[in-house]
């Protein structure tokens, strides 16, 4: 009955711990970097961190980030809008606007049609910074000998960050022994949701929470889609007949607009004309709906990687070594670890659908997200062990779960708070 009871109360909303974040839209319509949602780049203006707590000293780092800057990671945000305008152009159904879109189109195309879903040189040099300011935050953690093991999806993108970041450490700390792998075993700790995974975990049927669906939420919030059309080509009723589902469409064009911020200057085009920006933020907003509805199913198979975290944790503190454990992947993975956690209140599910979006936002998860979790011991030997949760650098909160001091949570506690998270989602486990 107790064990039931702290499940209950771990999953009720965190409303009175995490204010209402109000006034989204003209956040998001201020900066052009949020707006761009999951396509924007990492801020690495972080504020400063709270010092350990008096006698202990911070001795290991679990991590979980995302891949860096990358190209689209498929050539349809490219494609979509670029076939529409050949089309067009064919049927003399360009307008004077329409045609000086495509000629940006094509030359864009030329660019970057054989690096779709690359890592670009933005992506690698977040990467090793982010590196280099884990070794500088914590460098007992990688003291002489230490060894850090990095895992990472099978994407190549995700791949080329872990080595990245790898690369930097070696270089900061020449004396610490670093492991990279790739393999089906370490899906489950970098994006076990993806592919058929035969250890991925199961659960309950995922109901989303919402009666409207991602299409009929994107002809509410914008039900005048047709002027964008008008703006590009002379008979938009003749594209409509090319292009059926206007939701994926539009999905596909404002991921292509918000993907330029990673690209490299000389591939970048100025495609910010498409849209207003109210249009923008509309489609930001949009973008942010259908994101969720799709990741909301994910939280089940991503308790794999809580439980991961969990497991070696335990180990390093049970030896009594310190060390790093990095794992590399994906947006829709990282969005689920903070709703299974509740970070910050990501766990939130407000009643209204209107106003998830003062609570679940895609640009926390731009590129380069990461999530670390920071063990701190006792010099001495004497007293609990303590955990900091760093989001994108920024000192975190999980949920409602009470702080022993500052922004330090007991990793007993914790524990107990993360398997009570994960009760509720998941019935069943591979044997291995």
């Amino acid at each position: 009955m107790k064990r039931i009871l702290t499940t209950i109360s771990v999953l009720l909303l965190s409303v009175a711990v995490f204010a209402q974040r109000t006034g989204i839209r003209e956040e998001v319509a201020a900066d052009w970097n949020k707006v761009s949602g999951l396509d924007a780049v990492y801020n690495f203006d972080t504020p400063a961190q709270t010092p350990a707590p008096e006698g202990y000293e911070a001795f290991y780092v679990g991590h979980y980030g995302r891949h860096g800057s990358r190209y689209a990671y498929t050539s349809k945000a490219y494609t979509y809008l670029l076939d529409l305008l050949r089309q067009a152009e064919q049927d003399k159904n360009l307008t004077r606007y329409g045609k000086k879109l495509k000629v940006r189109m094509d030359e864009l195309w030329d660019k970057v049609e054989y690096h779709i879903g690359e890592l670009t040189p933005l992506g690698w040099e977040q990467q090793q910074r982010l590196a280099q300011r884990m070794v500088a935050n914590f460098p007992a953690a990688f003291a002489d000998g230490v060894a850090v093991d990095a895992v990472a999806s099978n994407s190549v993108r995700s791949i080329m960050s872990m080595s990245s970041f790898c690369l930097s450490l070696a270089q900061e700390c020449p004396k610490i022994k670093i492991y990279e792998h790739q393999g089906l075993i370490e899906t489950q700790a970098t994006a076990p949701n993806q592919g058929k995974n035969p250890l991925r975990y199961k659960g309950p049927e995922s109901v989303f929470p919402y009666a409207e669906d991602p299409w009929k939420f994107f002809e509410r919030r914008m039900p005048d889609y047709m002027k964008i059309y008008k703006r590009i080509f002379k008979k938009p009723e003749f594209v409509l007949e090319k292009s059926k589902d206007q939701l994926e469409y539009f999905y596909h064009f404002y991921m292509m607009v918000a993907g330029m911020n990673s690209v490299p200057e000389e591939v970048k085009a100025d495609l910010s004309d498409i849209f207003t920006p109210e249009e923008y933020v509309t489609l930001w907003e949009v973008d942010n709906y259908l994101r969720f509805w799709e990741y909301y199913k994910y939280r089940t198979s991503c308790c794999s990687i809580v439980d991961d975290f969990i497991k070696k944790a335990d180990a390093h503190i049970g030896a009594g070594e310190p060390g790093v454990n990095l794992r590399f992947g994906h947006d829709h993975v990282m969005m689920s670890l903070m709703m299974i956690m509740d970070i910050d209140g990501f766990g939130t599910v407000p009643e209204n659908n209107d106003e998830l979006v003062f609570w679940w936002y895609t640009f926390r998860s731009c590129m380069a997200t990461n999530l670390q979790m920071v063990f701190y011991r006792p010099v001495d030997g004497k007293g609990d062990v303590l955990v900091k949760l760093l989001f994108n650098e920024e000192e975190a909160r999980f949920g409602s779960l009470e702080t022993a001091q500052g922004p330090y949570y007991s990793w007993t506690a914790l524990k107990d708070y993360l398997e009570a998270r994960m009760a509720p989602l998941v019935t069943e486990k591979p044997s291995r």
